[in-house]
């Protein structure tokens, strides 16, 4: 008695509650319900009235799932977009290469493979995202939209899970079922009613209202009506009281219903099934009995096709799972990387770059990896010959005149030699004048300085020396234009030798031509002592030669003597 009286205070309970239940289309399967709400909300607000009944806004986490969504925009007339549970927030940022690009379901889980933009959304990591779904237009094809979050919408869906459902409640005469879910939403049209579902049944020319509720668990899941019905009961006359197979009459006794031997009467205790309506299986994958009937499942990979038996591989290949590629295989699919890439990630779904420059002995010297590939290159010293794959060739650098001297080439480099008397710079190019001895060298007279042959400037090389060469004597008549003392240590050459740089590239072959001018230079200076001391011995010559003798020089003039006047006479 104390059950009777808890049953109707539920039973009246959920009927108040009913009362106010918003009218709103409504599809149940499986175990979940999707319902779809007329109301200009945002999508918070529209979370926020999803969760106050107990769910959240609708995923469509496969294409199953999606389907039934298009069914209820279709079933409404295409009220408009509809916010359903797919969302950025703010601070996380889109990601292209995913199914999801970076968005989450309200109801949390895994994200899945599944997806339907009708474009990219737009790429952010400032702002708050989220999705609804657009119905059919021109394009003919129902997708998903991004959109900021707080833009108001006609529509939004809700999806409600339960622990399981009852089929249609049947009526035995003529009558008009509406039922009231425990989500609030009031339905004439049910194809199976979640768990706690309120059903009033009204019958032409009844005293009054009958209600059963959805309660009564079922062997191997699934519930029944309580009252199992069949309600508004008539005559068996009147469409076979109800009944799939037999209906009975008693005197004193509503009509019930039997069924044909090898079957049952099913919960509803209106309808019949075999025995085991599993056996033989009907499905092509698992049946299992429910109420009414059986229904069929299929594994993951495959969805039910329309005839509600067969089972038809799904193209997860088309929601793009995959990075790079993907092959569709029965029942599944694979994600393929291109050449130079590995996968990586849950379930190998996403790619990354393979170092092929970790494997020894690639490369003959140097190992550039670069993304999906790798570039062999050489040492600096050494290029790459045309025609000859990976291999390098030593570059013989003398070629290009490095040295201010000489230049012999190595193995991926080269070393400069310094002419006699100079020695090798620091940076192993230039060349300085070698350290003399504190004395002259022998045979030079301590009294006569050593001149250099022309006048010493910046940038050109010396060329003392060059007179010592000649057999003419070394004098004074030439002027001493630089002054150096042989004692002194000479300078170092500036062209060569200076900090390396761009503008001492050419200082080679510029160095090389200033040591011939300067030898030429003395020499014809040399010369030009040698012709004037030859002309000066010649006018010394001509200084020194006399006149020819006279005949008379062979004579001695005697000076006159004075006349002697004695007797001897007279000289005439």
């Amino acid at each position: 008695m104390a059950v009777a009286w808890l049953l109707l205070l539920l039973l009246l309970l959920l009927l108040v509650m009913g009362s106010g239940g918003e009218d709103a289309e409504v599809v149940c399967a499986g175990t979940a319900c999707y319902s779809l709400h007329r109301a200009e909300l945002d999508w918070g607000g529209a979370q926020e009235r999803c969760q106050n009944n107990g769910g959240n806004l609708a995923p469509a986490r496969s294409p199953a799932e999606a389907e039934r969504l298009r069914e209820l925009l279709a079933a409404a007339g295409r009220p408009g977009p509809a916010w359903i549970g797919l969302s950025l927030s703010r601070g996380r940022c889109v990601q292209p290469q995913e199914p999801l690009r970076g968005f989450a379901w309200a109801a949390g889980g895994e994200p899945g493979n599944y997806s339907a933009w009708l474009y990219e959304p737009t790429i952010t990591c400032l702002s708050s995202r989220c999705v609804s779904l657009r119905p059919a237009g021109s394009s003919g094809t129902t997708g998903w939209a991004d959109r900021p979050c707080r833009a108001q919408l006609p529509a939004f869906l809700c999806k409600f899970v339960f622990q399981g459902m009852c089929g249609p409640l049947p009526l035995a005469g003529p009558g008009r079922v509406t039922y009231t879910t425990p989500f609030g939403v009031r339905s004439p049209r049910l194809a199976a009613a979640p768990f706690g579902t309120l059903a009033e049944a009204e019958c032409e020319g009844g005293e009054g209202p009958a209600f059963a509720l959805c309660k009564g668990p079922l062997e191997g899941g699934g519930f029944a009506w309580h009252p199992p019905g069949p309600l508004c009961p008539t005559a068996c006359a009147h469409r076979n009281g109800g009944c799939q197979h037999r209906c009975l009459e008693a005197p004193g006794e509503p009509p019930r219903c039997a069924c044909h031997p090898g079957f049952t009467l099913a919960p509803d205790m209106a309808s019949c099934l075999p025995e085991d309506a599993c056996h033989p299986n009907p499905c092509q994958g698992t049946c299992r009995t429910g109420p009414g009937g059986f229904e069929c499942s299929c594994e993951a990979g495959y969805a039910l096709a329309p005839d509600g038996r067969r089972c038809l591989d799904v193209d997860e290949c088309l929601a793009g799972p995959c990075q790079h590629e993907c092959r569709n295989t029965v029942g599944s699919f694979v994600c393929l990387c291109r050449p130079g890439y590995r996968p990586t990630g849950p379930g190998g779904r996403h790619c990354r770059d393979e170092d092929e420059c970790a494997q020894p002995g690639i490369c003959p010297q140097l190992c550039l990896n670069v993304p999906g590939s790798f570039h062999c290159a050489c040492q600096p010293g050494y290029q790459r010959q045309p025609g000859s794959g990976d291999a390098c060739l030593d570059v013989d650098e003398c070629l290009r005149d490095p040295c201010p001297g000489p230049c012999r080439n190595l193995p991926g480099s080269f070393e400069c030699l310094c002419p006699p008397g100079f020695i090798l710079e620091e940076d192993g190019r230039g060349c300085r004048a070698a350290p003399t001895a504190g004395e002259e060298p022998a045979g030079v007279p301590n009294s006569t300085p050593r001149t250099t042959g022309i006048p010493r400037t910046t940038g050109a090389p010396r060329t003392t020396g060059s007179l010592q060469t000649m057999g003419a004597p070394r004098t004074t008549g030439i002027p001493q234009t630089a002054g150096i003392p042989i004692r002194a240590t000479l300078p170092a050459p500036t062209a060569v030798g200076s900090a390396p740089g761009p503008e001492h590239s050419a200082d080679g072959p510029r160095l090389l031509l200033y040591y011939i001018l300067g030898s030429l230079v003395a020499i014809l200076l040399l010369l030009a002592f040698a012709l004037a001391l030859l002309a000066c011995k010649r006018r010394a010559a001509k200084q020194e030669k006399r006149p020819a003798k006279s005949a008379a020089d062979n004579y001695c003039w005697v000076p006159e003597q004075p006349e002697s006047r004695g007797a001897g006479g007279e000289r005439r």
